[in-house]
């Protein structure tokens, strides 16, 4: 609304009138605002959770396909060692309670789908060594007087190996078959005679 004010000689008069306001034009090259994106980072988070889910879930699936798929062979593998049989390195180990002859021994192993412990490096030994005062092992010479054999038909690696102070002896009139002494001041293998009785070890593949 404007007013106008006009003066005469007979006084003063004065106009009321209305105006409309118009927009003041926007320049054309002026910008234009684009919005951003509200919360555009929280979807960004949310799709990589969702593709480590996915990702997850495939992995698990492949997995227990994996350990579930059955194997070729036509034995059993096995994993773990037995209940009540020891593990060192890639074996198991069984040692008895009971004592007998060197071949009823043997023959107790393979009943057990083992044989006689075959022992094939001096941490295997020291390993085996304490756990009884003597045991039967896979190894005799029965085929060749002082040429020691282990069951699978190698030859004892004098320089690998620990015999006990003075052994083998050959004492009493023969002895061919050997066994781990763990004694005061007499440690290692031990030759003995087959009939004696003893306790043994055992020893069977980890697969």
């Amino acid at each position: 609304m404007a007013v106008f004010f006009r003066a005469s000689d007979s006084g003063i008069n004065f106009e009321v009138a209305e105006y409309q306001e118009f927009p003041r034009p926007e320049p054309e090259d002026a910008p234009t605002e684009t919005p951003k994106p509200k919360l555009k980072h929280i979807s960004v988070v949310l799709l990589s959770f969702g593709l480590l889910c996915v990702l997850q879930g495939i992995l698990n699936i492949s997995l227990r396909l994996a350990l579930t798929e059955p194997t070729d062979k036509g034995e059993t593998e096995i994993s773990v060692c037995p209940e009540g049989w020891i593990m060192f390195g890639s074996s198991c180990y069984y040692i008895s309670s009971q004592r007998r002859s060197w071949d009823n021994s043997r023959r107790d192993c393979m009943q057990r789908e083992a044989d006689l412990v075959i022992i094939t490096s001096r941490q295997e030994q020291a390993f085996l060594t304490g756990f009884t005062a003597a045991a039967w092992v896979g190894m005799t010479d029965r085929e060749q007087e002082g040429t020691w054999v282990w069951v699978d038909g190698t030859p004892l690696d004098e320089d690998m190996l620990q015999w006990a102070n003075g052994q083998p002896d050959g004492a009493y009139g023969g002895e061919d078959c050997a066994d781990l002494r763990t004694m005061k001041n007499f440690i290692g293998l031990n030759d003995f005679n087959c009939s004696s009785r003893n306790q043994w070890i055992c020893e069977k593949a980890l697969l």
